[in-house]
């Protein structure tokens, strides 16, 4: 890939993530009525919670320049971040499952369309998809027609209309069977690629990466800013930052790699196949799995305040 297909893909992949992000936020209305005891346990709980996070902090923040809280900001950052990509950890390994599942999704989803992104008219390979297509693009109208004819029965009519949905279903599944080998294979790769990236080629670059990150977001110059974690109100430009540098690695890496292994090896692979892996849904995709694990750990261990209202989690099958 090229240095401009890189920067265009990068691009238009942090644009999906950003998309998917802003779909998932969650705005809590100010008006709802809440319990005062509970609101009294919860400050209670909230001022222990902010003693205790002033004393880990005493004694170093005090009069410290925005640079020194960033720098041990970052530090605490890199240390953390390199112990959940160890390679003997089971960070990457746990979310390759979710990240397959997403990617398999998206593959089929693009195989039933017809056209898809990058595609003009789609090369019939199998009988099953050229049949599928047809009908798929008339099925509204042979639904209309079926509709407009007169029936002996509600029965004989409501038969008809599952014939028709059962035919579309049986060519889906037939078709589909047809891919899932190729597929199964291509993510065979892209897991070992992804694998690869996420051991051995991020590991080095994290405290670069962090440091970045942090003087971009300039974590160590809000009102209030603590040298052993990111505020809530700083998450938002940490995670623009972050996810622009994460992007960008996984891109030059990922994409040259995997088109490498795709292209050198002895089995060949189907165009659309290959396209489908450097398409942005897929980077957008597997960096909000990541990504979102990486906010979690952080936030567990304490480095990283996530605005309550800031996402969903949605369920994914």
């Amino acid at each position: 890939m090229s240095e401009t297909d890189k920067q265009k893909l990068t691009f238009q992949a942090l644009g999906l993530l950003n998309e998917q992000v802003q779909a998932r936020i969650v705005h809590y209305k100010g008006e709802l009525e809440t319990s005062p005891e509970l609101d009294a346990i919860t400050a209670q709980v909230v001022a222990q919670i902010k003693g205790m996070q002033a004393a880990l902090g005493a004694g170093t923040q005090t009069g410290a320049a925005p640079d020194e809280l960033e720098e041990q900001q970052c530090k605490t950052m890199s240390r953390l971040l390199t112990r959940l990509f160890a390679p003997d950890g089971n960070f990457a390994t746990q979310n390759l499952k979710t990240i397959g599942r997403r990617i398999a999704k998206l593959f089929f989803e693009s195989e039933l369309h017809e056209r898809s992104q990058g595609d003009r008219d789609r090369v019939i390979r199998h009988p099953e998809q050229g049949v599928y297509y047809v009908l798929s693009r008339y099925k509204n109208r042979l639904r209309a027609e079926l509709d407009g004819f007169e029936y002996g029965s509600t029965d004989v009519k409501h038969g008809t209309l599952e014939l028709l949905a059962k035919l579309e279903k049986d060519l889906q599944v037939g078709f589909l069977s047809r891919r899932s080998p190729e597929l199964n294979r291509v993510m065979h790769i892209h897991s070992g690629v992804l694998l690869e990236f996420l051991q051995n080629h991020l590991p080095p670059r994290l405290e670069p990466m962090c440091r970045a990150t942090l003087r971009a977001a300039e974590t160590g110059r809000t009102p209030g800013a603590v040298n052993y974690k990111v505020l809530s109100v700083q998450f938002p430009d940490f995670r623009a930052h972050w996810e622009r540098i994460f992007m960008e690695q996984m891109v030059n890496f990922c994409g040259d790699e995997l088109l490498v292994k795709l292209s050198s090896g002895e089995e060949t692979f189907l165009e659309e196949t290959v396209r489908f892996f450097t398409d942005p849904h897929l980077f957008s995709d597997t960096a909000e799995v990541i990504c979102d694990g990486i906010y979690d750990f952080l936030c567990l261990e304490g480095f990283l305040d996530l605005p309550v209202d800031w996402r969903v989690k949605l369920a994914r099958n």
